[in-house]
């Protein structure tokens, strides 16, 4: 995907126009009070604009559409992070096996399905940095 300078300012202006129209009281409150304007994530934003859909009150404008399409990579790409993460901490801190992560994930028992699905998002998520393995409290 070629480097798109404009993108997070244009992301930004969604995120925040996505959450003035569908975030609701909590945000109306939230905003109240000047300083920097607080919005819904991503993922909320999609989401917002989804269950709008969903009730049909024709409130959701073509703007909104493409406000929720141009916020979709950044969805992915908060859910890949998300699935990493959750992965890492079942795996080292729960003890879980690749199979069982499997099962989990995609209701697929094969180890190496899940083993290479974590490899790609690994490949494509740069700067995730798994946690550290769990430490149990030493006791005297």
């Amino acid at each position: 995907m070629p480097h798109d300078p404009d993108r997070y300012r244009r992301e930004a202006a969604a995120l925040e126009r996505l959450t003035r129209r569908h975030g609701g009281e909590r945000y109306r409150q939230l905003n109240a009070y000047g300083g920097p304007y607080l919005t819904v994530t991503p993922i909320e934003a999609v989401n917002l604009v989804i269950s709008a859909l969903h009730r049909d009150t024709g409130d959701v404008t073509g703007e909104d559409l493409d406000d929720a399409l141009l916020l979709l990579g950044r969805a992915r790409e908060e859910l890949d992070s998300h699935e990493l993460e959750l992965v890492d901490r079942a795996r080292l801190q729960h003890g879980r096996t690749w199979k069982q992560v499997g099962e989990a994930v995609a209701g697929d028992a094969d180890r190496r399905t899940a083993q290479t699905r974590y490899s790609r998002l690994r490949d494509r998520t740069p700067g995730y940095a798994p946690p550290a393995p769990h430490q149990e409290a030493a006791t005297t």
